[in-house]
Protein backbone atom coordinates (compact mmCIF):
# COMPACT_ATOMS: atom_id res chain seq x y z
CA UNK A 1 0.00 0.00 0.00
CA UNK A 2 1.39 3.22 -1.02
CA UNK A 3 2.23 5.17 2.18
CA UNK A 4 -0.10 8.88 2.28
CA UNK A 5 1.75 12.21 1.51
CA UNK A 6 1.15 14.57 4.08
CA UNK A 7 1.94 18.17 4.70
CA UNK A 8 5.28 16.92 5.98
CA UNK A 9 5.91 15.41 2.68
CA UNK A 10 5.04 18.43 1.41
CA UNK A 11 6.73 20.96 3.40
CA UNK A 12 9.81 19.01 3.29
CA UNK A 13 9.75 18.73 -0.58
CA UNK A 14 9.45 22.61 -0.81
CA UNK A 15 12.00 23.15 1.88
CA UNK A 16 9.28 25.27 4.52
CA UNK A 17 8.27 24.54 7.72
CA UNK A 18 4.85 22.62 7.64
CA UNK A 19 2.92 25.06 9.45
CA UNK A 20 3.71 27.51 6.50
CA UNK A 21 2.18 24.57 4.38
CA UNK A 22 -0.60 23.85 7.03
CA UNK A 23 -1.33 27.78 6.09
CA UNK A 24 -1.75 27.43 2.83
CA UNK A 25 -3.93 24.53 2.11
CA UNK A 26 -6.08 26.36 4.65
CA UNK A 27 -6.27 29.44 2.69
CA UNK A 28 -4.86 31.51 4.84
CA UNK A 29 -3.61 35.04 3.58
CA UNK A 30 -0.60 34.75 5.98
CA UNK A 31 1.42 33.20 2.92
CA UNK A 32 2.89 35.14 -0.29
CA UNK A 33 1.30 34.04 -3.99
CA UNK A 34 4.64 33.05 -4.99
CA UNK A 35 5.51 30.32 -1.60
CA UNK A 36 1.59 29.62 -2.33
CA UNK A 37 2.39 28.38 -5.87
CA UNK A 38 5.14 26.30 -4.81
CA UNK A 39 3.75 24.49 -2.15
CA UNK A 40 0.41 23.37 -4.22
CA UNK A 41 2.54 22.77 -7.24
CA UNK A 42 4.63 20.03 -4.82
CA UNK A 43 1.23 19.13 -3.44
CA UNK A 44 -0.17 18.39 -6.50
CA UNK A 45 3.03 16.73 -7.80
CA UNK A 46 3.46 14.65 -5.21
CA UNK A 47 -0.18 13.52 -5.18
CA UNK A 48 -1.35 15.02 -1.82
CA UNK A 49 -4.91 14.75 -0.53
CA UNK A 50 -6.30 16.98 2.04
CA UNK A 51 -7.71 14.70 4.40
CA UNK A 52 -11.76 15.51 5.42
CA UNK A 53 -12.55 17.08 9.21
CA UNK A 54 -15.64 17.99 10.35
CA UNK A 55 -15.37 20.90 12.18
CA UNK A 56 -17.06 21.42 16.03
CA UNK A 57 -20.02 23.92 15.32
CA UNK A 58 -19.65 24.99 19.32
CA UNK A 59 -15.92 25.70 18.55
CA UNK A 60 -15.46 27.30 14.99
CA UNK A 61 -15.21 30.94 14.38
CA UNK A 62 -15.47 31.09 10.51
CA UNK A 63 -15.02 34.63 8.96
CA UNK A 64 -17.33 35.38 6.31
CA UNK A 65 -16.96 37.89 3.56
CA UNK A 66 -19.83 39.95 2.61
CA UNK A 67 -19.84 41.45 -0.59
CA UNK A 68 -22.78 44.56 -0.93
CA UNK A 69 -23.37 46.48 -4.20
CA UNK A 70 -21.55 50.04 -4.73
CA UNK A 71 -24.07 52.58 -3.34
CA UNK A 72 -23.54 54.76 -6.60
CA UNK A 73 -27.51 54.45 -7.23
CA UNK A 74 -28.57 54.27 -3.36
CA UNK A 75 -32.37 54.90 -4.60
CA UNK A 76 -32.40 51.79 -5.95
CA UNK A 77 -31.64 50.35 -2.56
CA UNK A 78 -34.14 51.20 -0.14
CA UNK A 79 -35.67 47.83 -1.12
CA UNK A 80 -33.88 45.76 1.56
CA UNK A 81 -32.32 46.22 4.91
CA UNK A 82 -27.96 44.92 5.60
CA UNK A 83 -29.06 44.61 9.27
CA UNK A 84 -31.71 42.26 8.45
CA UNK A 85 -29.67 40.24 5.84
CA UNK A 86 -27.06 39.87 8.55
CA UNK A 87 -29.47 38.55 11.26
CA UNK A 88 -30.79 36.31 9.06
CA UNK A 89 -27.21 34.91 8.27
CA UNK A 90 -26.33 34.67 11.72
CA UNK A 91 -29.89 32.64 12.12
CA UNK A 92 -28.49 30.63 9.51
CA UNK A 93 -25.10 30.08 11.12
CA UNK A 94 -26.85 28.59 14.50
CA UNK A 95 -24.11 27.94 17.14
CA UNK A 96 -21.58 28.16 14.94
CA UNK A 97 -19.89 32.02 15.68
CA UNK A 98 -18.95 33.59 12.47
CA UNK A 99 -17.36 36.99 11.39
CA UNK A 100 -19.08 38.70 8.72
CA UNK A 101 -17.01 41.43 7.23
CA UNK A 102 -18.71 43.46 4.63
CA UNK A 103 -16.66 44.89 1.77
CA UNK A 104 -18.53 47.15 -1.37
CA UNK A 105 -18.14 45.27 -4.16
CA UNK A 106 -16.11 47.46 -7.02
CA UNK A 107 -15.24 44.84 -9.06
CA UNK A 108 -11.30 45.50 -7.97
CA UNK A 109 -11.43 43.96 -4.79
CA UNK A 110 -8.98 41.38 -3.47
CA UNK A 111 -10.15 38.87 -1.55
CA UNK A 112 -7.03 37.90 0.40
CA UNK A 113 -5.40 40.92 0.36
CA UNK A 114 -5.63 42.15 4.28
CA UNK A 115 -3.62 39.58 6.06
CA UNK A 116 -5.37 41.22 9.32
CA UNK A 117 -8.46 40.15 8.60
CA UNK A 118 -7.56 35.82 8.79
CA UNK A 119 -8.61 33.23 6.72
CA UNK A 120 -11.88 33.37 4.80
CA UNK A 121 -14.23 30.56 4.94
CA UNK A 122 -16.65 31.77 2.40
CA UNK A 123 -17.98 34.64 0.47
CA UNK A 124 -21.56 35.86 -0.23
CA UNK A 125 -22.52 38.59 -2.90
CA UNK A 126 -25.64 39.90 -2.25
CA UNK A 127 -27.60 41.72 -4.55
CA UNK A 128 -24.18 41.71 -7.04
CA UNK A 129 -21.87 39.57 -8.76
CA UNK A 130 -17.94 39.25 -8.44
CA UNK A 131 -15.92 39.45 -11.27
CA UNK A 132 -14.23 36.20 -13.05
CA UNK A 133 -11.30 36.63 -11.85
CA UNK A 134 -12.04 36.64 -7.99
CA UNK A 135 -14.51 33.83 -9.21
CA UNK A 136 -11.04 31.64 -10.43
CA UNK A 137 -9.19 32.47 -7.44
CA UNK A 138 -12.20 31.32 -4.76
CA UNK A 139 -12.42 28.29 -7.11
CA UNK A 140 -8.78 27.20 -6.78
CA UNK A 141 -8.64 27.92 -2.59
CA UNK A 142 -12.09 25.95 -2.82
CA UNK A 143 -13.63 28.54 -0.90
CA UNK A 144 -17.74 28.50 -1.29
CA UNK A 145 -18.98 31.05 -3.18
CA UNK A 146 -22.78 31.84 -2.72
CA UNK A 147 -24.92 34.76 -4.79
CA UNK A 148 -28.03 36.03 -3.20
CA UNK A 149 -30.47 36.85 -5.65
CA UNK A 150 -28.40 36.91 -8.37
CA UNK A 151 -27.33 33.74 -11.03
CA UNK A 152 -24.40 32.53 -12.74
CA UNK A 153 -24.78 29.31 -13.89
CA UNK A 154 -22.65 26.48 -12.77
CA UNK A 155 -22.49 28.38 -8.77
CA UNK A 156 -24.59 28.34 -6.10
CA UNK A 157 -27.16 30.70 -5.62
CA UNK A 158 -30.18 31.74 -3.52
CA UNK A 159 -32.86 34.10 -5.32
CA UNK A 160 -36.27 35.23 -5.76
CA UNK A 161 -37.76 34.37 -8.70
CA UNK A 162 -38.15 37.78 -10.55
CA UNK A 163 -40.42 35.62 -13.47
CA UNK A 164 -42.33 34.13 -11.69
CA UNK A 165 -43.22 37.12 -9.43
CA UNK A 166 -43.83 39.23 -12.37
CA UNK A 167 -46.32 36.57 -13.76
CA UNK A 168 -48.33 37.22 -10.79
CA UNK A 169 -48.71 40.72 -10.90
CA UNK A 170 -49.76 40.28 -14.70
CA UNK A 171 -52.10 37.88 -12.92
CA UNK A 172 -53.65 39.91 -10.47
CA UNK A 173 -54.10 42.87 -13.13
CA UNK A 174 -56.27 40.12 -15.50
CA UNK A 175 -58.40 39.32 -12.55
CA UNK A 176 -59.33 43.12 -11.99
CA UNK A 177 -59.32 44.86 -15.12
CA UNK A 178 -59.12 42.35 -17.76
CA UNK A 179 -62.10 40.17 -16.14
CA UNK A 180 -63.48 42.26 -13.86
CA UNK A 181 -63.90 44.93 -15.89
CA UNK A 182 -63.83 43.28 -19.29
CA UNK A 183 -61.14 45.59 -20.51
CA UNK A 184 -58.17 44.37 -23.09
CA UNK A 185 -54.93 44.71 -21.42
CA UNK A 186 -52.29 47.07 -23.17
CA UNK A 187 -48.96 46.87 -20.98
CA UNK A 188 -45.58 48.41 -20.88
CA UNK A 189 -42.45 48.26 -18.47
CA UNK A 190 -40.92 50.67 -17.14
CA UNK A 191 -36.98 49.47 -16.74
CA UNK A 192 -33.68 50.71 -14.71
CA UNK A 193 -31.10 50.23 -17.40
CA UNK A 194 -28.15 50.45 -14.56
CA UNK A 195 -29.05 47.60 -13.01
CA UNK A 196 -29.17 45.33 -16.23
CA UNK A 197 -29.27 41.76 -14.66
CA UNK A 198 -32.66 42.22 -12.51
CA UNK A 199 -34.26 44.73 -15.33
CA UNK A 200 -33.45 42.03 -17.90
CA UNK A 201 -34.68 39.16 -15.34
CA UNK A 202 -37.96 41.11 -14.89
CA UNK A 203 -38.73 42.19 -18.38
CA UNK A 204 -38.40 38.27 -19.60
CA UNK A 205 -40.75 37.49 -16.66
CA UNK A 206 -43.42 40.30 -17.89
CA UNK A 207 -42.67 38.87 -22.05
CA UNK A 208 -43.37 35.33 -20.72
CA UNK A 209 -46.17 35.78 -18.52
CA UNK A 210 -48.21 37.74 -21.40
CA UNK A 211 -46.97 35.17 -23.90
CA UNK A 212 -48.52 32.49 -21.28
CA UNK A 213 -51.96 34.41 -21.35
CA UNK A 214 -52.26 35.89 -24.87
CA UNK A 215 -51.70 39.50 -24.19
CA UNK A 216 -49.75 41.34 -26.85
CA UNK A 217 -46.26 42.90 -25.37
CA UNK A 218 -43.17 43.48 -27.76
CA UNK A 219 -40.23 43.18 -24.96
CA UNK A 220 -38.30 46.03 -27.54
CA UNK A 221 -41.45 48.26 -28.31
CA UNK A 222 -43.02 48.13 -25.23
CA UNK A 223 -40.15 48.67 -22.83
CA UNK A 224 -38.92 52.31 -22.12
CA UNK A 225 -35.71 52.39 -19.84
CA UNK A 226 -34.52 55.53 -18.26
CA UNK A 227 -30.48 55.75 -16.29
CA UNK A 228 -32.36 57.57 -13.40
CA UNK A 229 -35.77 58.90 -12.39
CA UNK A 230 -35.19 62.10 -13.27
CA UNK A 231 -34.69 61.28 -16.78
CA UNK A 232 -38.65 60.46 -16.92
CA UNK A 233 -40.35 63.32 -18.62
CA UNK A 234 -42.95 65.21 -17.18
CA UNK A 235 -45.58 64.35 -19.74
CA UNK A 236 -44.50 60.73 -20.24
CA UNK A 237 -48.03 59.55 -19.09
CA UNK A 238 -49.97 61.12 -21.53
CA UNK A 239 -47.92 59.79 -24.21
CA UNK A 240 -48.34 56.36 -22.45
CA UNK A 241 -52.28 57.42 -22.83
CA UNK A 242 -51.70 58.11 -26.14
CA UNK A 243 -50.11 55.18 -27.84
CA UNK A 244 -52.68 53.34 -26.16
CA UNK A 245 -51.30 51.58 -23.14
CA UNK A 246 -53.44 51.10 -19.61
CA UNK A 247 -51.10 48.94 -17.67
CA UNK A 248 -47.76 49.79 -16.30
CA UNK A 249 -44.94 47.36 -15.16
CA UNK A 250 -41.70 49.00 -12.84
CA UNK A 251 -38.78 47.90 -12.34
CA UNK A 252 -39.17 48.48 -8.96
CA UNK A 253 -41.00 50.81 -6.53
CA UNK A 254 -38.79 53.24 -6.65
CA UNK A 255 -39.59 53.99 -10.29
CA UNK A 256 -43.39 52.96 -9.79
CA UNK A 257 -43.13 55.71 -7.37
CA UNK A 258 -41.79 58.38 -9.89
CA UNK A 259 -44.30 57.01 -12.61
CA UNK A 260 -47.04 57.56 -10.05
CA UNK A 261 -45.93 60.94 -9.09
CA UNK A 262 -46.04 61.83 -13.38
CA UNK A 263 -49.46 60.49 -13.66
CA UNK A 264 -51.42 62.52 -10.73
CA UNK A 265 -49.38 65.63 -11.69
CA UNK A 266 -51.03 64.92 -15.49
CA UNK A 267 -53.98 64.60 -13.73
CA UNK A 268 -54.57 60.26 -14.07
CA UNK A 269 -55.80 58.17 -11.62
CA UNK A 270 -54.97 55.12 -10.44
CA UNK A 271 -56.54 52.38 -11.43
CA UNK A 272 -59.28 54.03 -13.78
CA UNK A 273 -56.65 55.20 -16.34
CA UNK A 274 -53.39 53.08 -15.70
CA UNK A 275 -53.25 49.99 -13.54
CA UNK A 276 -49.67 50.57 -11.83
CA UNK A 277 -47.14 47.66 -10.25
CA UNK A 278 -43.95 47.90 -8.54
CA UNK A 279 -41.11 45.45 -7.34
CA UNK A 280 -39.40 45.09 -4.14
CA UNK A 281 -41.92 46.40 -1.60
CA UNK A 282 -40.04 49.46 -0.33
CA UNK A 283 -40.61 51.78 2.65
CA UNK A 284 -40.44 54.73 0.48
CA UNK A 285 -44.18 53.62 -0.61
CA UNK A 286 -45.79 54.82 2.46
CA UNK A 287 -45.17 58.62 1.20
CA UNK A 288 -47.84 58.45 -0.82
CA UNK A 289 -51.69 58.04 0.48
CA UNK A 290 -52.21 55.14 -2.06
CA UNK A 291 -51.02 51.85 -1.95
CA UNK A 292 -49.12 50.69 -4.89
CA UNK A 293 -49.26 46.96 -5.89
CA UNK A 294 -45.97 45.39 -5.52
CA UNK A 295 -43.89 42.11 -4.34
CA UNK A 296 -42.12 41.72 -1.03
CA UNK A 297 -39.30 39.06 -0.25
CA UNK A 298 -37.71 38.98 2.60
CA UNK A 299 -34.12 39.70 3.43
CA UNK A 300 -33.72 37.30 6.35
CA UNK A 301 -34.39 34.51 4.66
CA UNK A 302 -31.93 34.98 1.92
CA UNK A 303 -29.43 35.82 4.45
CA UNK A 304 -31.16 32.23 6.65
CA UNK A 305 -30.71 30.25 3.46
CA UNK A 306 -27.00 31.33 2.80
CA UNK A 307 -25.85 31.11 6.65
CA UNK A 308 -27.43 27.32 6.78
CA UNK A 309 -25.82 25.96 3.54
CA UNK A 310 -22.39 27.58 4.57
CA UNK A 311 -22.52 25.94 7.78
CA UNK A 312 -23.26 22.77 6.36
CA UNK A 313 -20.69 23.37 3.79
CA UNK A 314 -18.19 24.26 5.86
CA UNK A 315 -18.46 22.61 8.99
CA UNK A 316 -20.28 19.51 7.89
CA UNK A 317 -18.14 19.44 4.33
CA UNK A 318 -21.44 18.73 2.38
CA UNK A 319 -20.42 19.05 -0.53
CA UNK A 320 -24.33 19.49 -1.89
CA UNK A 321 -25.11 22.68 -4.22
CA UNK A 322 -27.76 24.84 -3.97
CA UNK A 323 -29.99 26.27 -6.19
CA UNK A 324 -33.20 27.72 -5.31
CA UNK A 325 -35.80 29.84 -6.52
CA UNK A 326 -37.70 31.62 -3.91
CA UNK A 327 -41.21 33.38 -4.14
CA UNK A 328 -41.81 36.67 -3.50
CA UNK A 329 -45.19 37.86 -1.76
CA UNK A 330 -47.90 39.38 -3.72
CA UNK A 331 -48.62 42.80 -1.14
CA UNK A 332 -52.13 44.00 -1.91
CA UNK A 333 -52.50 48.05 -3.13
CA UNK A 334 -55.21 50.11 -4.69
CA UNK A 335 -53.60 50.72 -8.33
CA UNK A 336 -54.76 47.65 -10.30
Amino acid sequence: MNKRVTVYDVAKACGLSSSTVSRVFNNSVLVGAEKRKLILETADMLGYQKRTIRKQENRAILNIKLFLPSTRYAFVHLFYDVAELIEGMQEGFGVVKVNIIMKINRGEDEVFANKKLGDIDGCVFAFTEPDEKLIRQLDQRGIPLLLLNREISGHNYVKYDDEACMTRLLEKIIAKRGNGRGEPIRPCFIGFEPVAYINRERKKGLALGCRRYGIPFDPEKDTFGFQSVKEIPADFMTELKKRGYNTVFCFNDIIALSIYQAAIQSGYKFPDDFSLTGFDDSPTLEIISQRIDTIRFNVGHLGKEAGSWLRKRIIERNVTMIQKNLMGEYVKGETI
